[in-house]
């Protein structure tokens, strides 16, 4: 056989078998992809350090629609040359997959243990780690990876077979994700809305500034759940808790009886979850009352004990933790100690509220912390609210995004999901 007719039957092989030949392997193997990958990151930090950060607010559509139209299409050319560029035919091994994946990996786990500021913070390291998704070296890394990924991809759907589909629905998951979360970041609006009860709000805040939205909200009610009150002894000349690092608490649920605090045995004769004191010339008493400032107040009876028995006479006075509205209430128990209520830690808030949109729409819905509502298009989140006021707060906060994108990287990540399920049955028929 001659040299041209070995050449012209080289060419004729199959992929798998091209880059199995000793001449490609001597050349490129593992070493090469991790060499390649060291590469972009030296290439990426010193974009870093010349030109800064990422900016990906530069990217914003249709920037980002011209950039994902030519990644494809480079994709594109890629797979039509990989028998002509050696380059583009390693692309498409585990030489150049796994190296890769582990790069990617270990920037993931850096980031994992950096703590990362917002985008339109700027980094408080020298590197850039603090703000690693516009970190040259990562963007580069995850580029390669869902290149190969997209490449493999694309092999699997040009030459189909039966078999392969988990992997090709996984490898197609895998790409649309990571290029939709990272193209569409550019599109993701995030902004602030504090709402109130007599009028509607349409104007947020960001960090460029004031933006009126194209709807408007109303808080028609504000509601908070809070966890049981919660009793401390004091020294009340420090006002430090006893002891200081680790105070000891009874915590006042419906099922507590009696407990022990600093040698005082705590017995609660009334409890009114929602009171407002009656003052007298001599004394001041709580009784219930439920309207805005109203506080929990405990008729508490403090029994000094030594060795488990009693000693002296039992103390008995009002404590609370008090409101906007009305001062706290203390139990002095010596000259330097006090029996104290801290503050009602919220369980949970939620605020009910009304939508008015640009297309005449009135929507009544409940916000909750981690339970968004959707309207038009934005993710309405519970944020915050007057604690100064806590459970008769008229104003609530909340956080609105929008990320037209997001469709996208569910389709992936759902294509992901059906993907690992089916190698998963298909393992378990081959047992």
């Amino acid at each position: 056989m001659t040299r041209r007719q070995t050449s012209s039957s080289a060419a004729a092989l199959p992929l798998s078998s091209n880059l199995s030949l000793p001449m490609f392997n001597a050349i490129w193997k593992m070493k090469e992809g991790f060499v390649s990958g060291a590469g972009l990151i030296v290439v990426g930090l010193l974009l870093q350090f010349t030109v800064g950060p990422i900016n990906w607010s530069d990217f914003a559509f249709p920037i980002n629609g011209i950039f994902l139209i030519l990644y494809l299409l480079s994709l594109v050319v890629v797979y039509l040359l990989r028998h002509r560029v050696r380059l583009f035919a390693f692309l498409f091994t585990a030489e150049a997959a796994v190296p890769t994946l582990i790069y990617a990996a270990l920037l993931t786990v850096v980031m994992g243990l950096t703590r990362q500021v917002a985008p339109h913070e700027r980094a408080i390291d020298p590197i850039g780690l603090t703000q690693m998704l516009s970190f040259w070296p990562f963007v580069f890394i995850y580029a390669r990876l869902a290149g190969i990924v997209g490449l493999i991809a694309l092999r699997q759907i040009l030459h189909f077979r039966l078999r392969e589909v988990p992997s090709m629905l996984s490898h197609i998951g895998l790409f649309i994700a990571i290029v939709s979360a990272t193209l569409g970041s550019a599109d993701m609006e995030r902004v602030k809305l504090t709402a109130q009860t007599d009028m509607p709000e349409w104007r947020a805040t960001h960090e460029q500034g004031f933006m009126e939205l194209p709807l408007a909200i109303q808080l028609e009610k504000f509601t908070i759940d809070e966890y049981p009150p919660k009793l401390l002894v004091i020294n009340s000349k420090t006002g430090k808790s006893i002891p200081a690092k680790n105070p000891d608490i009874v915590l006042i649920d419906k099922h507590f009886r009696e407990g022990m605090l600093h040698q005082w045995r705590i017995r609660i004769r009334q409890n009114l979850p929602l009171a407002a004191p009656v003052i007298t010339s001599d004394t001041t008493r709580y009784v219930a009352w439920g309207s805005s400032g109203a506080a929990t107040a405990l008729l508490v009876e403090a029994q000094p004990m030594k060795d488990g028995k009693e000693v002296g006479k039992p103390l008995v006075g009002w404590v609370t933790c008090g409101s906007y509205l009305f001062p706290f209430q203390e139990l002095k128990l010596t000259k330097d100690l006090s029996l104290v209520m801290a503050r009602r830690e919220p369980e949970r808030y939620a605020s009910r509220i009304h939508v008015y949109t640009q297309s005449q729409k009135n929507i009544v819905a409940t916000v909750e912390v981690n339970k968004p509502v959707t309207v038009d298009g934005w993710k309405i989140y519970q944020l915050s609210y007057d604690e100064a006021m806590g459970r008769w707060s008229e104003t609530s906060t909340f956080e609105l995004v929008k990320d037209p994108w997001l469709p996208a990287v569910y389709v992936g990540i759902y294509l992901l999901l059906a993907g690992a399920i089916l190698t998963f049955i298909v393992s378990q028929k081959r047992r």
